[in-house]
């Protein structure tokens, strides 16, 4: 049992003095003493061993699942005879500025908060400690500064609270690693400005690519910031304003039939409107299935063709929304930047002339970010420029604020956020003397029950 707990407490023979088991039916304590030995004064680097007195701690040292480990060190004060300071020894099992729990309770905590869909809850439950306590190791270790820019970043915004300030915050992100590079508090215009003046001018000239979405602001600030980099708009949301147009179209149709909700037409429009979002490829024409609103045994295919009987603007939106997908889906291969910007005016030209006025109200829409469109047609390591890397980790994102009910605590949010989703994030086993956790409110006065008057 002495070697276990040797093993567990990282001694060796020599180390302690005395070592004893504390009985108890749940919990696992430790009653401990060090040896005596030469210590160093830290004032003025004289020898000594001269005890003062002693001191009775009690350390949280959890290595053992649903146990409590509590460790009561014999803390021996010495007294430098040279200066007359007096100062602790030192020990294995703490760090410097914690006294109240273990090294090792300290990197195991910060090691399982790594996972997205751990908890401060769920960790404090593990090692038997309060929430507060594991809040505050992880705002001490945990204090992520602001990656270098990379050659192509991602930018985009995400939900944060809606009890905060802000409630949007703003995400940077390396697309090559698909590392997060920093996330800033809000996605104000004048948050963001003054966030990027502060970076040197010959950083911000190494980035060669910016990738946005559809949002004019965020492509007015990659102009001003990043002048030696091309604007990439994120293919994603050029597909989302085109299949938009044409659902729009679709419920346009919907309401002339408002009158006859039991019409086949209705149905279809009302039902089965997913098929015409779909792309043509992913259409299913072999398996077959009885439609209710048909009244017979069909496939996608024919779902697909009756649905754009009804109305000649519906059959035409979903042609020129099948004529961009094409477009989109174009192979590193054969993509040339001539025919790209021929093919994108031609779909342009196709939608103002349709007569369909969602459709020309889209076509304004491809014409203004025209540049950024083409921009994106660009493969790095056979992948094309896109905000899905982003769009992922903020999927994982919602996920971690979800689990923790919210945060209220921007700063303790990002690094917990950063902590998580960056692969190889490191923390640090020096206390940060930047102080996470914000004042709270002053108690105000109070009248106590027993007190007369």
């Amino acid at each position: 049992m002495k070697k276990f707990i040797m093993k567990a407490l990282a001694l060796s023979e020599e180390a302690y003095d005395q070592i004893e088991e504390v009985k108890s039916l749940e919990d696992f304590n430790l009653e401990l003493t060090l040896k005596k030995k030469v210590h160093y004064c830290p004032k003025c680097d004289k020898e000594t061993m001269y005890v003062k007195g002693y001191t009775k701690r009690k350390i949280s040292h959890s290595f053992l699942l649903n146990r409590e480990t509590t460790i009561f060190y014999n803390c021996r004060r010495y007294l430098c005879k040279h200066c007359r300071a007096s100062f602790t020894e030192s020990n294995p099992f703490t760090l410097k500025d914690q006294t109240k729990i273990s090294s090792y309770s300290i990197i195991s905590i910060l090691n399982d908060l790594r996972p997205y869909n751990s908890t401060f809850s769920d960790v404090a439950r593990r090692y038997h400690i309060s929430v507060s306590k594991v809040v505050d190791v992880f705002d001490s270790y945990v204090q992520i500064p602001r990656k270098k820019l990379s050659r192509i970043i991602c930018l985009d915004e995400f939900y944060f609270n809606s009890h905060s300030k802000y409630k949007y915050a703003f995400m940077i992100m390396d697309f090559e690693k698909k590392i997060i590079l920093d996330i800033l508090e809000s996605r104000h215009t004048q948050f963001l400005n003054s966030y990027f003046y502060s970076i040197p001018r010959e950083e911000r000239n190494n980035v060669d690519y910016v990738i946005i979405d559809m949002y004019k602001n965020y492509c007015d600030l990659a102009s001003i910031f990043f002048k030696e980099a091309s604007v990439c708009v994120d293919p994603f949301h050029v597909v989302k304003k085109i299949n938009d147009s044409l659902n729009i179209v679709r419920k346009r149709i919907m309401r002339k039939y408002n009158d006859t909700h039991d019409s086949k037409e209705y149905k279809l429009l009302k039902y089965r409107y997913k098929i015409i979002l779909k792309n043509r490829d992913n259409i299913n024409s072999d398996a077959f299935y009885y439609d209710r609103i048909l009244g017979f045994h069909t496939n996608e295919n024919r779902v697909l063709e009756e649905i754009l009987k009804i109305d000649v603007d519906l059959r035409v939106a979903y042609q020129l929304k099948e004529m961009y997908i094409q477009f989109n889906d174009q192979e590193e291969l054969t993509h040339n930047a001539k025919k790209t910007r021929i093919q994108l005016e031609s779909i342009i030209e196709a939608m103002e002339t349709s007569d369909i006025k969602e459709f020309t109200y889209c076509a304004n829409t491809l014409m203004n970010w025209k540049k950024e469109i083409l921009n994106s047609f660009v493969w790095i390591n056979g992948r094309r420029l896109s905000n899905g890397p982003i769009e992922g980790k903020n999927n994982y994102v919602k996920k971690i604020l979800s689990n923790a009910n919210g945060f209220r605590n921007f700063d303790r949010a990002r690094n917990r956020i950063i902590f998580s989703q960056n692969q190889f994030e490191k923390f640090s086993l020096t206390k940060h003397k930047k102080e996470i956790k914000k004042p709270g409110k002053n108690r105000g006065k109070y009248k106590k029950k027993n007190q007369k008057g």
